[in-house]
């Protein structure tokens, strides 16, 4: 039931986060791809186009909206893979599409919540905000200033996160009248139950490549005539030699200068972090004066229990109370509170006095508080100053350096005056990679130089640019040579290796071929295996959506043995080669003895019909409202870059 639980797992918040901005993954938001369209209008939703005047009414979908939302999925793309996508290769996959989609879609929401009078207070706000474990503390509550460093370090103003949250709110009362118990009629849901639980047991026979055991090499016809069908496959990238300049923190923290005095200033406005406070566990009696309080105190030392004693003195049976443990701030701030946690553990002798009146208190058990000292930590703390105050030193040199590089318009020249380091490579492809293959470009802003670098023109230099991660750089292509189709003298080897593979392939599909004939004549699938020279294997029961490696048996050739009867035969093409697959024993599902995982597979059955439910409401509403996209300003927004002559 993967497969099933994969596309089900799409609850209706999921469903509607995908349509938001708010990715709090904090890792940043850089431009890929800049363009001059600022915060031009690329879509509106709803309202009333009047000429000369313009829009009235409706939500707007703006340029930066868009392309703020493509860079956030690359970074994304990025995280899972480790690889950022270069520029062009996006645009072909379509992420922009979606970017837009996207964008459009919350735009959709947004102007429904508003139709329908939706609002969200601020009281809700700070609750949903406190919740985020994102910024919690060390104490597992919300730091506000933790708060304020991440939004700070992501670069996201606060009103532009606050406003995330309210759509976000105010989405999903919108989306929450569809509810998701109850969807799926019971025939379909036990129908597809079956067909998901269902498992085989399937024989497998393995055929690789590697039977074929020599290939002859191919005659210099066959190979003219190879190389000429599939020269693109031996095309010789574009090279280019550039050189850059790359100016980051790092290159500004030598500069940075702090003090004794400020690294412990640093401590102690971070106490909450280096320590948790003391905990009590108090027990209390109230009196309304002190002379009872202090007869409570005097038959608990005699001997009486503090709630016998208690009793005896108010006539109050239940006046113990117990505050269980407590924080030092979760008393009433005064002598209560430094009464409680400065007495002894059991009971205290003194009552005190507070506006309630006069306690007597016991404390059960005392936590100490835990303090990192100042000396273990003071380094990271100087680091961490370091690290807050260099970004301003980073922006001077950023800014002196574009000063210098406007009067001298040269990159190599600025960077002198300024002594800044330039560094270059020689001979990179698109990849950041050299002849050979290795990868040579690599460290900060790695992958954004090189694409600047391509995006450049010979002997010119590039904008200064800056990564999603506050890195700025600016790139002079000194060389380029072009991508080339090269003679087949020089890729000879290459091609006859490409063509012996291909050549071998070939064979071995033949032979597997031929095996699959004879087993469908009715031939002994084992003997076939032996006069192969493989083995018969037998997998695991699976279902449609598993494998079993051990039996050769991939998704692919799973999915081929769900399709046969039991003792049909049918044959998959795998990367390496071929395998036979045949049904060998059917396991059905047995519902009276499922009915645990039958419920669970219900509620998410429900769950993915609802999420049709949302799509449907979605599409109601874009259609209702209409939606109408300035495609030149989009294909102007998703231009890349190139460097101005």
């Amino acid at each position: 039931m993967s497969k099933f639980r994969k596309y089900a797992g799409y609850v209706i918040m999921a469903l509607l986060m995908s349509t938001l901005v708010i990715s709090f993954a904090l890792w940043g938001i850089g431009d890929m791809l800049r363009t001059g369209a600022g915060t031009a209008e690329v879509a509106h939703v709803g309202g009333t186009h009047v000429p000369v005047y313009g829009w009235v009414g409706g939500t707007s979908v703006s340029v930066t909206e868009v392309r703020d939302l493509f860079n956030r999925q690359l970074q994304q793309i990025e995280r899972q893979t480790g690889q950022r996508p270069e520029p062009e290769q996006a645009l072909r996959y379509g992420i922009h599409l979606r970017a837009l989609e996207d964008v459009v879609q919350r735009a959709v929401i947004d102007n429904a919540v508003q139709q329908y009078g939706i609002v969200v207070g601020d009281g809700e706000i700070r609750a949903a905000i406190a919740r985020k474990p994102e910024f919690a503390g060390t104490n597992g509550a919300f730091d506000p200033i933790l708060y304020k460093n991440r939004l700070q370090n992501a670069r996201i103003p606060e009103a532009d996160y606050v406003a995330d949250i309210r759509r976000e709110i105010a989405s999903g009362q919108l989306l929450g009248v569809i509810h998701t118990q109850g969807l799926s009629p019971k025939t379909v849901r036990d129908d597809i139950f079956k067909m998901e639980s269902e498992k085989r047991i399937v024989e497998t026979v393995y055929i690789p490549d590697t039977i074929i055991a020599t290939v002859p090499k191919p005659t210099a016809e066959q190979l003219n005539t190879y190389f000429e069908a599939n020269k693109l496959k031996f095309q010789i990238p574009e090279y280019r030699a550039f050189s850059y300049v790359l100016m980051t923190v790092d290159d500004v923290m030598d500069q940075v200068k702090v003090t004794p005095e400020q690294v412990k200033q640093e401590y102690d406005a971070r106490q909450a972090e280096f320590g948790a406070p003391e905990k009590r566990d108090v027990d209390q009696a109230m009196a309304d004066t002190e002379d009872k309080a202090k007869k409570i105190i005097a038959a608990a030392q005699g001997g009486k229990s503090l709630e016998d004693a208690t009793k005896e003195v108010t006539g109050n049976a239940d006046g113990v109370i117990k505050l269980g443990t407590v924080l030092k701030k979760d008393l009433p701030a005064g002598a209560l509170a430094d009464g409680v946690f400065a007495a002894p553990q059991g009971l205290d002798p003194n009552p005190i006095k507070s506006p309630l009146g006069w306690h007597v208190v016991r404390i059960n058990k005392i936590e100490p508080g835990k303090v990192t000292p100042f000396d273990e930590v003071k380094d990271k703390l100087a680091q961490d100053a370091k690290a807050q105050a260099a970004p301003e030193l980073l922006i001077k040199l950023v800014n002196d350096f574009a000063r210098v590089l406007n009067k001298t318009q040269s990159m190599k020249t600025a960077a002198e005056e300024l002594q800044i380091k330039v560094k270059s490579y020689d001979n990179v492809d698109a990849r950041g990679q050299d002849a050979s293959g290795k990868q040579v470009v690599i460290g900060p802003a790695a992958a954004e130089i090189v694409q600047a670098a391509f995006a450049t023109r010979e002997s010119s230099e590039s904008d200064l640019l800056e990564t999603p991660k506050g890195e700025d750089f600016v790139v002079r292509t000194d060389r380029v040579t072009p991508a080339r189709i090269p003679a087949l003298s020089e890729v000879e080897a290459k091609v006859t290796e490409a063509w012996q593979v291909e050549e071998r392939r070939k064979l071995s599909d033949a032979k597997a071929k031929e095996a699959l004939d004879k087993a469908n004549a009715g031939g002994d699938l084992a003997a076939i295996a032996k006069e192969l020279g493989v083995q018969l294997e037998t997998s695991k029961a699976v279902t449609r959506y598993d494998t079993d490696p051990a039996a050769h048996l991939a998704q692919p050739a799973a999915q081929a043995a769900f399709r046969l009867a039991v003792g049909k035969v049918e044959l998959v093409r795998g990367a390496d080669g071929n395998v036979i697959v045949r049904p060998k024993a059917i396991e059905a599902a047995d519902i009276d003895k499922a009915k645990d995982t039958l419920d669970r597979f219900g509620a998410q059955l429900d769950s993915m019909l609802a999420n049709d439910l949302v799509a449907q409401l979605l599409g109601a509403l874009r259609q209702k409202y209409g939606v109408t996209v300035n495609q030149a300003v989009f294909a102007q927004a998703f231009a890349p870059q190139q460097a101005p002559q």
